[in-house]
């Protein structure tokens, strides 16, 4: 019998090796994708992959420079303790370099230096240097762009050479500003920046088209090309606005000299010339010896920059770490040597790189699949291994930059993604065998099978936006009756409360006017609901006033806080955002005859014995939205300073907060606007009646409508009366 039961359990067991599904691994294959290609994108795996490729550049070592046209000028610490003048140093000093350079056959001289400021020694020292950049017009000078955030726009600072210096340069002054990585570290450099109507190219490319008397360069726009061209040299592009720089090496690799033995000519004396002996470094006639009489600078192109520690002009580079930084100057030199050179880095693209996180996960997933487990890790990292080796060594042959970390990623979540459904399925396998066959067979038969796997087989731009304006009712009453110091502490304490409200919805908060708020919605960041996201803003608000009262009430306040209101306007349509202000000052705000509008809106609300006044324009966009906001009709208007008519509304509260009561009073009172626009005022007069009874504030429009509907009466219309109601104030 127990013979029985083996042969028949094998007989079954044979054929019936479980199948694992392909749809799982399909699935396991495209959400390791997906997570990796995910974690790709933080911050902390793009550090680690910009660290493996600055650890390629070490890998690599450094290129040769020795046939290199670049020296460089060090504005050192050396050469401040030589000159009797402490940094900034005379300008007339540049001036002697600029003359020295080129009686040494320097070709062109670039400043990594900003001359922003005048001469704070003697001004006809920015003269001199002004007539040695003319004489020569080899000079570079350089200018710089900082970017600034404040009331959450972006601002732009021009930092550029004094007019002196520019206008007497016939070569335009160039951009130093440099784009570091998320990690600070500066691997690509920038093409130029456009100010205003001035396009600014960066120090290497200037540096490029003095060297070679060139004169075409290609403009700053963005474009999809491959290259950039200056003058014969076409840069490899690895954006449209940047090239990778082919770091050379560490620091130190081109030639430098300190500055002061470049102007420690016969005519010049340093502290240790008059201290000790006199020894010029430049130019000695009586040895016939000298820089300029080595050749040095013969035919180069000279960076002039700043190694002194106090100027900070440092960055952490590959070759180089955030605790010992090069010197700015060295990495427009190595820019400057790639383009040259012709000498570009590569990178994969994004395609191709996506493309192989594929191909080796299914590699990967199936291998584990066929082999299972055991075999699929140490498969794993040979196939990791192998790859860093392959990335590695395209860089150190072709200059070309594989990913890495993605690829990484891809591999080890393949593995272990495989291998957690493996575990799990096979936890799940072991259940459902023991569930299927341990009250039938015995338990060693059940453990035979779970372990062997079978079983038997048994069955300043355009935007179209939302501007909301917001004021206190009678704020001038509380500046009379509160003291300054408590006045700016009750309106910190309304403000910060509103502006919270505000940011919440997503609104853009543009100004504060005293006790107003200006804010929009849609800009900068765009977001479709923006009508409806500023209606829900202002019931937001009120219920935060309603609380802020209710905290005043129990606190040393006069009367008049306890009864603050606020009055808004709203109004949805194009509008100009943007910078604007002046050159020195200005902010990210809107303008137009839409937010006019809006302003009009919110100072009209008094008028009409409301709280929030809304354009139809908004009314019509927020309830796309949403329906969550109540309105109601205000009127037909032209506001002061406008011809064309526009319907306005009142948001009387939120429907889920609404009684009925307040709907049956909005109800009778859009029947009076229909009887009052068809020129019935009679009926109109009725109906207004009515709802002034059910109105929830003392104040409302339907007093309004009950007293124009009088004066209707007593003075009709013309028969071509239209309804619009044209108000002769703000």
């Amino acid at each position: 019998m127990n013979s029985y039961i083996r042969l028949k359990t094998k007989n079954m067991a044979e054929p019936n090796k479980k199948k694992k599904p392909l749809w799982i691994y399909i699935i396991i294959l495209f959400v390791t994708l997906l997570v990796a290609i995910s974690a790709t994108m933080l911050p902390a795996i793009q550090r680690i992959e910009l660290s493996l490729r600055d650890q390629f550049f070490e890998k690599r070592g450094p290129l040769s420079v020795e046939d290199s046209p670049i020296v460089l000028v060090a504005i050192s610490e050396k050469a401040d303790s030589e000159i009797p003048e402490k940094w900034p140093w005379p300008t007339e000093l540049h001036a002697r370099l600029v003359h020295n350079l080129n009686r040494a056959g320097a070709k062109a001289i670039l400043f990594d230096v900003i001359f922003s400021q005048k001469d704070t020694y003697d001004t006809k020292n920015d003269s001199l240097f002004a007539e040695a950049i003319a004489k020569y017009g080899n000079v570079v000078l350089s200018g710089d762009i900082e970017l600034t955030q404040r009331n959450n726009a972006v601002q732009f600072n021009p930092i550029f050479p004094i007019p002196l210096l520019r206008n007497s340069n016939p070569n335009p002054f160039a951009l130093v500003k440099t784009t570091p990585d998320l990690d600070g570290f500066i691997r690509n450099y920038t093409f130029g920046n456009n100010y205003r109507d001035q396009s600014i190219y960066s120090l290497a490319l200037e540096g490029v088209r003095v060297f070679t008397d060139s004169i075409y360069i290609d403009p700053l726009v963005a474009t999809n090309e491959p290259y950039f061209q200056v003058g014969s040299y076409q840069v490899e592009k690895s954006s449209p606005s940047h090239f990778i720089i082919n770091y050379y090496g560490p620091e130190g690799l081109f030639p430098v000299i300190n500055y002061e033995q470049v102007i420690d000519d016969t005519s010049y004396t340093t502290i240790m010339e008059a201290e000790a002996f006199d020894l010029n470094l430049f130019e000695d006639p009586l040895t016939g010896t000298g820089l300029l009489y080595d050749g040095v600078f013969k035919d180069k192109i000279i960076i002039v920059g700043a190694t002194m520690p106090t100027l900070q002009d440092f960055h952490p580079t590959p070759f180089s770490t955030i605790d010992q930084p090069r010197p700015g100057y060295e990495i427009h030199a190595h820019a400057l040597q790639t383009i040259l050179d012709g000498n570009y880095l590569r990178r994969q693209s994004n395609n191709s790189n996506v493309m192989i996180m594929l191909l080796l996960t299914i590699l990967v997933i199936f291998f584990n699949r066929r082999f299972g487990p055991a075999l699929g890790f140490p498969f794993m990292l040979i196939l990791m291994v192998g790859y860093y080796f392959t990335a590695q060594q395209l860089f150190v042959e072709y200059q070309f930059f594989l990913y890495v970390t993605g690829v990484m990623i891809t591999v080890f979540i393949g593995q272990v993604g495989t291998v957690a459904y493996e575990f799990v399925n096979e936890q799940k396998e072991k259940r459902r065998i023991q569930g299927m066959f341990s009250s039938y067979v015995s338990p060693t038969l059940v453990s035979q099978m779970i372990e062997s796997g079978e079983e038997p087989k048994l069955g300043g731009e355009d935007s179209y936006i939302s501007a909301f304006f917001s004021d206190i009712v009678s704020f001038s009453s509380f500046s009379e009756k509160l003291e300054p110091k408590k006045l700016v502490l009750l309106i910190n304490e309304y403000l910060t409360a509103m502006t919270d409200t505000i940011n919440d919805q997503g609104g853009t908060l543009d100004k504060f006017i005293g006790d107003a708020i200006v804010a929009f919605y849609g800009a900068p960041v765009f977001m479709k609901d923006h009508a409806y996201r500023a209606c829900l803003t202002s019931q937001l608000m009120d219920k935060k006033l309603v609380e802020l009262r209710a905290k005043w009430a129990t606190e040393d306040w006069p009367d008049i806080v306890h009864t603050m209101q606020h009055r808004m306007g709203i109004n949805t349509g194009d509008m100009v955002t943007g910078n604007m202000g002046s050159l020195r000052r200005f902010n990210y705000t809107m303008m137009g005859d839409n937010v006019n509008l809006a302003a009009r809106c919110e100072s009209g609300a008094k008028a009409y014995h409301v709280f929030t006044m809304v354009t139809e324009a908004t009314k019509q966009e927020a309830e796309q939205y949403g329906d969550e906001c109540l309105f109601r009709l205000l009127d037909n208007i032209v506001v002061k300073g406008r011809t064309k008519p526009v319907k306005v509304y009142e948001i009387a509260g939120l429907r889920d907060d609404a009684n009925q009561r307040k709907l049956d009073a909005i109800g009778t009172y859009h029947q009076g606007m229909d009887a009052y626009f068809r020129g019935d005022f009679n009926h109109a007069l009725d109906f207004f009646k009515q709802s002034e009874q059910l109105e929830w504030n003392a104040q409302n429009p339907s007093q309004l409508f009950i007293e124009r509907c009088q004066a209707m009466m007593q003075n009709p219309p013309s028969p071509d009366w239209d309804g619009v109601f044209v108000m002769t104030s703000k």
